[in-house]
C-alpha cells in the first residue's frame, strides 16, 4: 500500500474514533460528564469493550482461516459470570433495567459503537495467532478472573466509555 493510502486510512481512522467519542459523549447523562465514572464501572467498561473487541477479532480471524472461535467462546464461557456483571452495572449506568437493552436506548447505542469501533480493524495472520492465544489462556486460567482482568487492563487501558465522561486532567 502507498504511503498516501496508509495516511488515507489513518485519517478517516482517526476521524472515526473522534465521531465515536463524541457520540458517546451525547449519550451519557449531564452527570455522567460532570465527572469521572467510579472504579467499578470503569472496570465493568473495560470489561466489556475487551469482549466486544475479542469478538471482533475472532470473527475477522475466522475469516483469514484462524478458527478462533472455540477459543474465544471458552473464554466466555469460563468467565461468563464476570461478563455478565459488567453488563448488569453498565445497563445500570446507562438507567435501563437488568432485564436487558431496548432496541435504540443508551445501553444498545454504546454497544452499538464499541462494536464499529473493533469491527473494522485491521488483523493478521499473525496477530489472529496471538489473539487465539490469549483467548486460550484466558480461559484455562481458573484463577477467578485474575488473569482475565490482567489482560482486559493491559490491553484496553482507558476504556472508550471512561474517555467520554472524564474531563482531561488540567
Amino acid at each position: 500500500m502507498s504511503g498516501l493510502g496508509r495516511e488515507v486510512i489513518r485519517a478517516r481512522a482517526m476521524r472515526g474514533g473522534i465521531a465515536v467519542l463524541a457520540a458517546l459523549a451525547l449519550l451519557c447523562s449531564g452527570e455522567a460528564r460532570a465527572a469521572c465514572i467510579d472504579e467499578p464501572v470503569t472496570t465493568a467498561a473495560r470489561l466489556h469493550e475487551f469482549e466486544m473487541m475479542m469478538m471482533d477479532v475472532s470473527l475477522r480471524c475466522t475469516r483469514l482461516g484462524i478458527a478462533m472461535q472455540a477459543d474465544f467462546d471458552g473464554m466466555v464461557t469460563a468467565h461468563r459470570s464476570l461478563f455478565d456483571e459488567a453488563s448488569v452495572r453498565l445497563r445500570r449506568f446507562f438507567g435501563e433495567g437488568v432485564d436487558g437493552p431496548r432496541h435504540g436506548s443508551a445501553y444498545d447505542r454504546y454497544a452499538t459503537l464499541l462494536a464499529n469501533r473493533y469491527g473494522g480493524g485491521n488483523t493478521s495472520l499473525d496477530a489472529c495467532r496471538v489473539f487465539d492465544g490469549v483467548a486460550a489462556e484466558v480461559a484455562k486460567a481458573g484463577d477467578g478472573g485474575r488473569m482475565l482482568g490482567a489482560v482486559a487492563r493491559a490491553m484496553i487501558e482507558h476504556p472508550l466509555l471512561e474517555r467520554a465522561t472524564c474531563s482531561p486532567a488540567p
